[in-house]
């Protein structure tokens, strides 16, 4: 791991942290992500007016009273079904080859008390109900905070979803992990004046990034991943959202 040679001359020091034990291990990490993808980023804006209704019609169902479901939990669902109709999104590049998986695993970038960052894996999203996916993810998030989760929790993610919007951002890159091709950046919703048939009007919009290795593929195909995205998210009657 590289490191400055010099700090700048005549700073007083408030406080010094020894990079070691997780913060080292996750330097190591985020530094071999820039250096193992060639990491490319594309930005939007999506109208979530219609996922915040199907959301609440979905925490009506007695179903979400074992599992509440969230925001995250829905993207979660939509990136793992666009995923199934773009496949080369779900793939690592090795040596010389890129391998395409089958199985849709999706990590969430959980935020830990002392700083760190942990992404445990949803297996197989794309099979699973919205209510499923929603106490999966709610069982990894709580064991994650916990520090209970196991070597299986962290491993055989293909995709990951990083939700920062609850910190106010609008607009968050990932960085990809691992051996990850793609990853999903999520800001907050705001109430927005956009037109619509002509009319200006008042909508919830929501920032997202996609972040992905454009040594496994380029823009072209990362923008109709996207526009799959956005069109599950603005027309939610499209999710399967009973798995």
């Amino acid at each position: 791991m590289t490191t400055p040679s010099t700090e700048p001359a005549g700073l007083a020091v408030a406080q010094v942290i020894p990079l070691r034990g997780w913060r080292k291990g996750m330097a190591e990490r985020m530094l071999r992500s820039h250096m193992d993808h060639a990491q490319v980023t594309q930005m939007r804006e999506v109208d979530v007016t219609e996922l915040a209704g199907v959301r609440e019609r979905v925490l009506a169902d007695p179903r979400s009273r074992e599992a509440r479901v969230s925001f995250t939990h829905l993207l979660i669902k939509a990136a793992a079904q666009a995923i199934r109709q773009h496949a080369i999104v779900n793939s690592s590049l090795v040596e010389n080859e890129i391998r395409v998986y089958v199985d849709i695993n999706v990590g969430m970038a959980v935020a830990l008390e002392d700083g760190g960052l942990l992404a445990p894996v949803v297996r197989q999203a794309d099979q699973k109900s919205i209510w499923q996916v929603a106490q999966e993810a709610i069982a990894l998030t709580e064991r994650a905070r916990t520090k209970r989760l196991s070597l299986d929790d962290l491993a055989g993610g293909t995709f990951t979803v990083t939700n920062a919007g609850m910190y106010g951002t609008d607009f968050v890159t990932p960085l990809l992990t691992g051996a990850q091709s793609a990853a999903l950046g999520v800001g907050r919703i705001v109430p927005k004046p956009v037109v619509r048939d002509g009319q200006i009007v008042v909508r919830s919009m929501m920032g997202l990034s996609l972040a992905y290795d454009h040594q496994v593929f380029a823009g072209a195909t990362a923008a109709q991943f996207f526009q799959t995205m956005e069109q599950l998210i603005e027309e939610p009657s499209k999710l399967e959202l009973g798995g």
